[in-house]
């Protein structure tokens, strides 16, 4: 392993330049959920009114994610996030403000959290656009994406902690205002950097969604499925700890799987594979639905931790790969929606194993959730089988010359 592959992605011309605005601007992914959860719940005392109001934020990002990925496809990302920051601090405050006045009507509640939700660019996509068009032609490109990665990880770790500390230790609203916050700052911020963003599409506009290029369609099932894992191990890791009446540990064990991935993106990005990112892709998807059968023999919080930290680091590979693939494997001024699509699939996914999760963990047990997770991956091994082609064919356009030296021996693909 090279540690060091890390520090020359990093010191990559202009990288910096968008990397802390990128995390800044997409921390609120690990705490706009549950600080709606909580303020709503506090300010209303309606549990049902609060998840449901979460949900519709979530919807609104799925729905709009790929759409506004597509226009900053088109007319640049500068314009895209500057406009999503006017509207989402606009849509967030009147979020904020109906819910603390009591008699406010329900459906306004909806229609600004649906709007605020919509409002959110996917930064993920973006920053990802950016590393491709900044390392085009390196196997840095693996490394930065395995840098991504680990971000997302890390915010999904701390961002529920930070939310609820907030929302308890300082004030119900805290919490989303803080997202608000971080979502608007980070997009004005990355939107000032605009040297390295990705190519545009030119000419006339496209007849067809990014969904139908190349193998999108496929990682787009995959993300489904992994989706669905997630979710459903959410849900079903609730249900073995209360089944222990060992609640307190369910953020450990979820955090350990987290660590996990966290890891496994870290030794993933720290060297150069030889394996084809497609072999990569299934291998990592096979043994990570391998590595949570034990689960459904398991009886020791200790047990539980070992299984989900091993399939934690089985999944990282998986992800990296899928997303690198797909940068490839569209034209260039495509990859924003690209890659915006595979976060509304993920985000579908865990809706779904969620609702799955839950309806079985309550009727037939945690066994019955973690069996469900492990079919998800099963079908997503399924369709890496189904859809070899399309995942070994690259279809992206030629590509302008990269911006970061690339003739160091170890770091330019020969594949």
């Amino acid at each position: 392993m090279d540690a060091g592959r890390y520090w020359r992605t990093v010191s990559a011309p202009g990288a910096w330049r968008f990397v802390l605005p990128g995390m800044l601007a997409r921390f609120p992914i690990g705490m706009t959920g549950i600080s709606i959860l909580l303020f709503v719940s506090d300010t209303r005392q309606n549990y049902g009114v609060a998840g449901a109001l979460t949900a519709a934020s979530a919807i609104g990002y799925a729905v709009a994610a790929p759409q506004l990925a597509r226009l900053s496809d088109r007319v640049g990302q500068r314009r895209v996030l500057l406009s999503c920051a006017v509207v989402c601090a606009a849509s967030g405050t009147a979020f904020v403000t109906s819910v603390q006045r009591p008699g406010a009507p329900v459906w306004v509640l909806f229609a600004t959290a649906v709007t605020m939700g919509a409002a959110t660019p996917a930064i993920g996509s973006m920053v990802r656009a950016r590393w491709s068009a900044l390392l085009e032609g390196s196997t840095l490109k693996v490394t930065a994406f395995a840098l991504e990665s680990v971000i997302d990880e890390v915010i999904f770790i701390v961002g529920p902690v930070v939310a609820t500390v907030l929302a308890t230790a300082v004030s119900p609203a805290a919490g989303v205002i803080t997202s608000l916050v971080l979502i608007c700052g980070g997009s004005v911020l990355l939107s000032l950097s605009e040297r390295t963003e990705p190519p545009r599409k030119t000419g006339a506009r496209d007849a067809g969604s990014a969904l139908f290029l190349g193998p999108v369609a496929v990682f787009a099932g995959i993300n489904l499925c992994f989706g669905g894992i997630w979710g459903a191990i959410d849900i079903a890791t609730v249900s073995f700890s209360a089944a222990l009446q060992r609640d307190v540990m369910v953020g450990v064990l979820l955090a350990v799987y987290a660590v996990g991935g966290l890891v496994g993106g870290l030794a993933f990005g720290a060297r150069d594979w030889p394996l084809p990112m497609a072999r990569i892709v299934q291998i990592s998807i096979l043994a990570m639905t391998a590595g949570l059968v034990p689960m459904l023999l398991v009886q020791t919080i200790l047990q539980a931790g070992v299984v989900l930290l091993v399939a934690g680091i089985a999944s990282a590979p998986a992800m990296i790969a899928a997303m690198t693939l797909v940068a490839d494997g569209v034209p260039a001024s495509r990859r924003t929606e690209a890659m915006a699509w595979q976060s509304t699939a993920l985000w579908l996914g865990v809706a779904s194993g969620s609702s799955a999760g839950g309806h079985l963990a309550d009727s037939h047990g945690a066994s019955a959730a973690y069996a469900f997770a492990i079919a998800c991956g099963a079908v997503g091994f399924v369709i890496t089988m189904v859809g070899r082609r399309l995942m070994d064919r690259h279809q992206a356009e030629p590509a302008a010359p990269p911006l970061v030296d690339s003739s160091h021996p170890t770091e330019v693909s020969n594949r």
